[in-house]
Formats: C-alpha cells, structure tokens, sequence
C-alpha cells in the first residue's frame, strides 16, 4: 500500500457537526471549494504529527486525541499523481467557535451536519462526492464507551456476512445470509441512510476493531404509518456482557437527541425473551402484540402470523432517565 501522503481532520462539535472551511479563490488546487482541516504530509512527518500541525495551522486549535480513522482513499486531480489520503475522526482543544483561519488559504468557516453536507459540492466542478460522503459519515458515527458504530454501507458487506453467518444469529433471520444477500443488505442499509438520514451502524471494539454487531434505528411500516425502530445484533460469543443495550441506547439518542423523535418502537418474536431483556433494561414499556412474518415458537420456518410482542419508549421517559443518570 502506498504510504500516506494527505491526512485530514474531521473535528466535531456538540452536536455532531464536522468543522469545515472555504478555500480561497486563488488556490492552485480546489480554489473556491469547502474542505476539511488537513493537508500533505511534509518530509520526515508521520500522519499523526503532520495531522497535529496541520490542525494547529489552520484553525489555531490543538490536536487531543485521535479518535477513529473514519477513511482510508486515495485522490488525483488533472491527471496529477494518485495521493493517499487517511481522514480521522479527532477531539481539539480550543474555543470551537472562534477558530483561527490560515491567511490566504481559507476566507470562511461552518460547521456540517445531516442537512448540510452539499454544500461541500459547492465549486466542485468534478463532482466528486467523496470529500463529501466521507464527512457524511463523520457526522453519523458514534463513539460509546465500548464502540465504534459505523453507518453501514456497501464497503461492509464483509463484516454483515460473518455476523449473520452464526447459527445462534442466523436463527432468528430464518437462515444463514448469503455472501450476495450481505452485499444487498449493505448497499440498501447504505442508499437508506443517504435517503433518510438514518439506518443501522456497524458495531466494532473501539480498542481493538474486532467486529461486535450492529444496530441502532431504522424506519418500518406498521400500523399504517412510518415508526423508528431500533434493534441490535451481537456477535454470539458476546452475549452476556451490555453491547446490546449499549448498541440500543446510541440508537435512542439519535433517534431523541439528533432526530428530535417523538416516540421509538422495538418489537421481536414473543418468544426471543433475551431481546425483550434488552428493551426492559433501555426503559422501555411493553405496549401490545402484533402479527407479522417471523418465527414461531415450536414451528420450523417463518409464518405471515407469527406473534410479536411491541416496546415503546417516549421523549418524555427518555429525558427523564437522562436527568436521572446525570
């Protein structure tokens, strides 16, 4: 692999929004675009130095700790030589509202969220979405204390597929995955949160990068209208140890915190009594049965009318538990 001769800085805000500033007019390469913090590592740097000095640079802040490396890709621009480029996710400080903009080079600052990102295609001549999609994905990831929860695209289907290959994970999905249904289910989890702005994360060990799961909301159909649900998968040999209700209590605060739900839903077969566990312990409130294709207890397959037990947890209950934790 080519070494790594651009780094660049995804720093954040409180609300999840990724800081980035406006090239100057006159620059050789991409003048007059939005950019992240980062540049060209200079002869006898590492990545983490030259990604530390940049970020004092460009916007007068101070390099913490680097968090998650959040893309690994590589770059060209007319016909010019093919640069690696690694961004990472990292934690400054420094008064994130006052940052110090290196003269000459960038002439604005703003801070990115969900609704945001296409302004990093303005002036993109190219129409290259990737500086963009990658920011996309800066702002949907989620650190807990444990995990690293990544929005699931296509470039997951690997991991989706040795997930679901568990018979104890397998069980509950009527069989085994396939390699080409991973693939489907990654692209679609991918378009879904392009188009919705939220699907399931990838879940992984924030120490070591082992594979943990996945998880967190998604929108579905019942009763005639469109709910967030929120559910989890753990890889089997971690059972037993709260990554599902971590996983779980990531999903509801997106859901209340970033989405501003009224109300998330959880449902599973009447008789997966672990998962039903899990939404006790996220404090949410047994609200009825309902009938829709899934297992049945005693019965081989699926069937159209297998039972399904309903959770449900309101604004309300979630801020109030909040105040409670602290």
């Amino acid at each position: 692999m080519a070494d790594v001769r651009c780094v660049g800085a995804l720093i954040r805000n409180a609300r999840n929004q990724v800081f980035v500033h406006h090239r100057t007019a006159t620059r050789r390469l991409l003048p007059d675009t939005w950019d992240i913090v980062g540049g060209h590592v200079e002869a006898g740097e590492s990545p983490r130095e030259a990604l530390a000095r940049e970020v004092e640079e460009e916007t007068g802040w101070r390099l913490r700790r680097v968090e998650a490396v959040v893309a690994d890709w590589e770059w060209q621009l007319d016909g010019d030589v093919s640069r690696r480029e690694v961004d990472y996710l990292v934690e400054v400080t420094g008064d994130l509202a006052a940052p110090r903009l290196e003269q000459g080079k960038h002439d604005a600052s703003a801070w990115v969220g969900a609704d945001d990102l296409e302004l990093l295609m303005v002036g993109r001549t190219d129409g290259d979405r990737r500086l963009r999609d990658i920011v996309a994905k800066a702002v949907r990831l989620r650190l807990t204390d444990r995990l690293r929860l990544d929005p699931i695209g296509p470039e997951h289907a690997g991991d989706l597929y040795r997930l679901h290959e568990h018979p104890e994970v397998a069980e509950w999905y009527g069989h085994p995955w396939t390699a080409a249904e991973a693939e489907e289910r990654a692209a679609t989890f991918g378009r879904e949160w392009a188009r919705d702005g939220v699907q399931k994360w990838i879940a992984y060990d924030c120490g070591t990068g082992d594979l943990v799961g996945r998880g967190g909301l998604s929108y579905v159909e019942l009763d005639g209208r469109r709910q967030l649900e929120v559910g989890w998968v753990v890889q089997p040999r971690l059972w037993g140890q709260g990554y599902a209700q971590e996983i779980g209590r990531a999903g509801l605060r997106f859901a209340f915190d970033d989405l501003r739900a009224d109300e998330v839903i959880a449902f599973t077969e009447r008789h997966n009594h672990r998962s039903q566990a899990v939404m006790d312990r996220l404090g949410m409130r047994y609200a009825g049965e309902l009938r829709r294709r899934g297992l049945v207890e005693g019965r081989e397959g699926e069937h159209d009318d297998a039972p399904f037990v309903r959770y449900v947890i309101d604004r309300a209950t979630w801020a109030a538990a909040a105040d409670l934790s602290g």
